[in-house]
């Protein structure tokens, strides 16, 4: 479906995962209730349609959209969308969306973005990721003010020649990733990068405008999978594309083809979060939880879980790229 999609869940049933500590109970008591109902959940359309893709400016179920994916939520409530408009390899725009349903344009002139967060200081400037993907565009890292004001902080032709993709910490103009594709920023103004095809973290000092790596080896003519625990460089991952931070500065990303969790502190300690399972499991103490392919994770500050999309995980939430969760 094209469309955007506003979920409210009325009841959650084992459905949440706690990030920052580990639970003494289950993870959660509720179940099916007396008459042995599952709780219920109402799905209504915030904006677009299912029924016509475009691209389209508009209130509510007047709005199109071609091609949705990653969102974020400043402090005011509004909603920004990455559209990318003729697939993924077509181009990107970023949709804005207020709480009232009304439909803009935020940012244009972007090439395969595909995450994007919010500045927790300020709860109103946007950072971007640039994976490359599409032709003529070249990876990097973006900033855009409120007013929809893009500013390119890396990526774009290198002034040392050749392609910007590859592997280069140092300052941020001059630096190289491949393929990046989650984006995170902590309460001091440090960007997290998941750098898909470096099977790295890297973390992004705005304030000094350098670029280190924060966890995983970086192992160019390597292709296996690996999954190694330990601190910073010493720790090894096989698919990093997306993470989330908690209110403590640890990091938690889905390790997709090591069918695992893995959490990073923030002095750049990997540890295994949750490990691998083959199928759904019933509520059972965080120490126990499985997961099976699992490909996003998203942090709730205010109730202090994670909800993980998956194939099969032991208490997840499905969630399509382009819903909020109202609990």
């Amino acid at each position: 479906m094209n469309l955007v999609v506003k979920i409210i869940l009325l009841t959650l049933c084992g459905m949440a995962l706690s990030c920052s500590r580990q639970a003494a109970d289950p993870v959660s008591p509720d179940g099916p209730s007396e008459d042995g109902k599952l709780p219920s959940v109402t799905l209504t359309t915030f904006a677009g349609t299912d029924t016509r893709e475009g691209y389209a400016n508009g209130k509510g179920t007047a709005a199109q959209f071609s091609y949705p994916c990653q969102l974020t939520i400043d402090k005011n409530d509004n909603l920004y969308v990455i559209d990318q408009l003729q697939s993924y390899y077509g181009g990107s725009v970023i949709r804005k969306i207020d709480p009232a349903g009304n439909v803009t344009i935020f940012a244009r002139g972007l090439g395969s973005i595909t995450d994007l967060c919010v500045d927790p200081r300020d709860g109103l400037t946007i950072y971007a990721i640039e994976c490359g993907d599409a032709r003529g565009f070249d990876n990097g890292i973006f900033r855009i003010s409120s007013a929809g004001q893009v500013t390119r902080l890396s990526g774009g032709p290198d002034p040392k020649g050749g392609y910007s993709f590859g592997f280069r910490d140092g300052p941020l103009a001059q630096a190289k990733f491949n393929k990046p594709t989650g984006i995170a920023m902590d309460k001091a103004g440090n960007l997290y990068i998941a750098d898909e095809l470096n099977r790295l973290i890297r973390k992004v000092n705005l304030a000094t405008g350098t670029v280190s790596t924060l966890a995983g080896q970086y192992r160019p003519d390597d292709y296996a999978c690996n999954l190694v625990d330990g601190k910073s460089t010493a720790a090894q991952f096989c698919t990093v594309n997306n993470l989330t931070l908690d209110e403590s500065g640890n990091l938690y990303l889905p390790d997709y083809n090591n069918h695992a969790i893995r959490q990073i502190t923030p002095d750049g300690t990997v540890s295994t979060y949750i490990g691998m399972g083959t199928g759904y499991n019933k509520d059972c103490r965080l120490g126990q939880a499985k997961v099976f392919w699992p490909s996003h994770v998203a942090f709730d500050p205010i109730a202090n879980n994670c909800y993980l999309p998956t194939i099969a995980v032991s208490h997840s939430v499905w969630s399509p790229p382009t819903t909020t969760f109202t609990i």
